[in-house]
């Protein structure tokens, strides 16, 4: 069984254009002893305990914003953010969106990343080795026409459909009930489209899942409406 934190990050795109300005799309995937997920348990084994993930992005890159998690610690280009909890066979995932600036043809680097925790049961914090990220900068037109990333994709706006839900349910509260339902069928509109190009049954049932949501949410707010 292995005790520590295994992860994955994956870049959105492999490579950006050299003389321009950036967004770039970084999923972090983590999960703790074995990954698969069809193993059944009533409670989880817990794997670690006070997850955190450090960042220390480089001078020419800035954070625009976080899916998944949130920053409690921001000194410039240094970054702490809280995970919580890790389960045997339970994957997680963060998205960080960021910001680079133009560079030379070649490969750069972007952040360093560090994972700390604690084992069961133990108080003494655990570190893992410092990890460097980098991108691929290029003038290559084929190269910069590539798809971004399915995967990255599918987990972005998996990770977007909370905040999404939260920004309805304010619209709802505030009596704007036809913005609120936009908003919700519009994400299950674009979930739907990816779903049925790439043939994706999570995708599917995220897209099912904020219509009913929705057709709920109206509902409701429509009856008490009516009786106010």
């Amino acid at each position: 069984m292995q005790s520590s934190i295994q992860e994955n990050f994956i870049w959105d795109r492999s490579h950006i254009f050299a003389s321009g300005s950036n967004k770039v799309i970084l999923l972090v995937e983590w999960y703790g002893g074995n990954s698969r997920q069809s193993r059944k348990r009533s409670t989880p084994k817990l794997i670690a305990q006070d997850v955190q993930l450090h960042l220390w992005l480089e001078p020419q890159v800035s954070l625009v914003r976080i899916l998944g998690g949130m920053v409690v610690e921001n000194l410039g280009q240094s970054l702490m953010i809280p995970l919580g909890h890790l389960y045997d066979g339970v994957k997680q995932f963060l998205a960080i969106e960021l910001a680079l600036q133009p560079q030379n043809a070649g490969m750069h680097g972007v952040l360093s990343a560090q994972w700390k925790y604690k084992e069961k049961n133990k108080e003494r914090i655990k570190e893992l080795p410092v990890k460097e990220l980098y991108m691929n900068y290029t003038y290559h037109t084929g190269l910069l026409q590539q798809p971004e990333n399915f995967y990255v994709r599918k987990h972005v706006m998996l990770l977007e459909t909370q905040t999404i839900l939260k920004e309805a349910i304010h619209l709802f509260e505030e009596g704007d009930v036809e913005q609120g339902e936009w908003l919700l069928r519009r994400k299950g509109d674009e979930m739907l489209i990816m779903a049925a190009r790439f043939t994706d049954e999570r995708l599917l049932e995220e897209a099912e899942m904020v219509y009913q949501l929705s057709e709920h949410y109206v509902g409701t707010y429509r009856s008490q409406a009516s009786l106010s």
